[in-house]
């Protein structure tokens, strides 16, 4: 029950993006991403967890966090997981 409090709390930070070509939705994949907006302005890879024997995690998967901005005073940070589009959030930069 806790969980889906916090998921629905957290829920009221996120945001979408408008982009010279559309609009980005969640579970978009990346290169969908890349054709709306373009290349971000700065791009960190997370790779999948490993385990100490260089296995991988059972259900681990890659995770990249994109942003784009300022534009208009925000940016917008994209949190792509596993390829797909996961998250969009949104900050007034600082004055």
């Amino acid at each position: 029950m806790a969980v889906v409090v916090g998921m629905l709390l957290a829920s009221s930070a996120w945001a979408s993006m408008r982009c010279a070509d559309g609009i980005l939705s969640t579970a978009e994949d990346i290169q969908s991403v890349l054709s709306k907006c373009g290349e971000p302005d700065s791009r960190a890879r997370e790779p999948a967890e490993v385990d100490g024997y260089g296995a991988l995690v059972p259900n681990a998967v890659p995770v990249e966090r994109w942003v784009y901005g300022p534009q208009n005073g925000m940016y917008y940070h994209l949190r792509f997981v596993d390829g797909r589009l996961a998250q969009v959030r949104s900050r007034r930069s600082p004055q």
